[in-house]
């Protein structure tokens, strides 16, 4: 079993970190499952760890200029786990404008680590170098089902969601009411984010979104919504520092919340699970 990997555009450094830090407002601890054309980042839901809360998928080709592995079993992968905030930290200078190179390497240090190399520019020598060795838990080939693309349901309508900025304003304010946010979509293509408590009800409405999709149509307007932990989907809502240039918001009624970022060079996808109002 063997991974290294070394990022040098500095786009993609950012890029890379951006997604690591995002996940670390999602969760503790992350599973890498490594292929020889994928990089996965996935999280099980914490009160229930048979349910993925998020799934990632980097494209090697666009982030790494080298990527060698030699994984186990005929699929040639490797997954192992590691805490989410430890990555996060060893990776803070890649936000730096000195950063050349990062490296990223399984070592055996008396335990299995994932080390991580940062080759800084420094006016003092040629080159300073930072080293970060983070402890991971090899996960066997018998445990890997688990880890396996989530099976989606069927989403009852799906939308571009409004500025990302925006709507993590709104739920920031809205935090200090309640702690259920009511998630609505309808046919007409608007967006109502609610929450209430015992003295107030306030409503948000965002119109004529985009509708992607839509399913269950009887021809009239529809309207379909979840609940869910406006925390929860407050930390989502820190992936504006990507600058991406759209946000799919899919609701499965009653059930789920689902956010997906779709670019070019990676995918991500939130799940949020439905809670009784």
């Amino acid at each position: 079993m063997k991974f290294r990997g070394k990022i040098i555009d500095p786009h993609c450094m950012k890029q890379f970190y951006s997604i690591v830090i995002i996940l670390s407002k999602l969760c503790r601890n992350v599973v890498l499952r490594l292929s020889s054309t994928k990089l996965y980042l996935i999280a099980s839901n914490e009160s229930n760890s048979n349910q993925i809360s998020v799934w990632s998928v980097l494209d090697q080709q666009s982030f790494f200029k080298d990527y060698d592995m030699i994984g186990e079993t005929e699929s040639n992968e490797i997954l192992f786990s590691l805490p989410i905030d430890m990555l996060a930290s060893s990776l803070s200078s890649a936000k730096q404008t000195n950063l050349k190179t990062l490296k990223m390497k399984l070592t055996d240090k008396l335990s299995p680590c994932l080390t991580i190399e940062l080759d800084l520019e420094s006016q003092v020598s040629s080159k300073q170098l930072c080293t970060h060795d983070i402890p991971v838990s090899v996960i066997l080939p018998k445990d890997w089902s688990a880890y396996k693309e989530p099976a989606i349901p069927a989403h009852n309508i799906s939308v571009v969601m409004p500025s990302i900025r925006v709507v993590r304003h709104i739920v920031d304010k809205m935090k200090r009411i309640g702690s259920r946010l009511i998630v609505s979509l309808d046919s007409s293509g608007k967006m109502v984010l609610g929450v209430s408590n015992l003295s107030a009800t306030v409503d948000t409405h965002f119109i004529g979104l985009e509708i992607v999709s839509l399913h269950n149509s009887t021809g009239k307007e529809n309207k379909y919504s979840t609940v869910v932990d406006i925390k929860k989907f407050s930390q989502f809502l820190n992936c504006e520092t990507l600058n991406l240039s759209k946000i799919l918001c899919h609701v499965v009624e009653g059930m789920l919340l689902h956010c997906s970022i779709e670019e070019d060079e990676y995918v991500l996808h939130y799940f949020l699970s439905g809670i009784d109002d």
